[in-house]
């Protein structure tokens, strides 16, 4: 039998050898984290699908699923936009309301997968956010915006049911926004806006580690004052 004793210095190896792996690595995270908080500061753009703006043959089947699945579970298909990143990089997405229209979302294919985001507000600069099929990935947000993200293979009714349980828990009540396109991007815009908002109140280095440790998660102890370090002096 290994000895107390031994294993206390094989684990101490081990986690010597972490850390440096970790290290290593870490120079390769930088690009991504810089692009993920300017992304967080940049607005998003939508236009209407343009004649030659047909789906991707490969994306089609998917977008015709998401839409027999969004109509069987009583939810409105509101049409197709085109989103325009910052970059000038281009995505069709399909957008949806609930009934009462304190509900709506957006599906789309995201890497070859499947992405649905339902979104909800409330008084306050409150936000509710689910994601189905989404990464949960992202830069810090502030204490108003509720985000949950869930497996694609969670199905629709669920992922609702778990978005509206977000909103029953803190007692708010949803505002009814306007059954248009425009009243869907509108919301997500206020959403990106007020999260801009508070990050531009916070102190830079403070947020900073805020951002690294949300991107990093639990790798924290093994990547965050590196990465912390390497951001703030390139």
């Amino acid at each position: 039998m290994m000895s107390a004793a031994t294993l206390a210095v094989l684990l101490l190896a081990v986690n010597v050898w972490t850390r440096l792996s970790y290290r290593r690595m870490a120079p390769r995270l930088v690009p991504g984290i810089q692009a993920m908080r300017k992304l967080a500061g940049q607005a998003i753009t939508y236009r209407p699908r343009g004649p030659g703006e047909s789906l991707p043959a490969d994306a089609a089947p998917r977008f015709d699923a998401a839409q027999r699945e969004l109509t069987a579970a009583g939810l409105a298909v509101l049409g197709d936009l085109m989103e325009i990143g910052p970059e000038g990089d281009a995505g069709i997405s399909r957008w949806f309301s609930d009934a009462s229209w304190t509900i709506c979302g957006w599906f789309g294919v995201v890497r070859n997968k499947p992405v649905m985001i339902l979104f909800s507000e409330a008084e306050g600069d409150t936000f509710f956010l689910t994601g189905r099929g989404a990464t949960s990935t992202a830069t810090a947000q502030p204490p108003t915006n509720h985000r949950e993200f869930l497996a694609w293979d969670v199905g629709l009714p669920e992922t609702v049911a778990r978005h509206k349980a977000q909103i029953a828990q803190t007692r708010l009540a949803a505002i009814v926004q306007p059954a248009t396109l425009d009243g869907a991007t509108a919301l997500v815009s206020r959403l990106r806006d007020s999260t801009a908002r508070w990050r531009q109140a916070q102190p830079y280095h403070e947020l900073l580690e805020r951002d690294v440790r949300a991107i990093v998660g639990n790798k924290w102890k093994y990547l965050g004052p590196t990465l912390v370090r390497l951001l703030t002096t390139t």
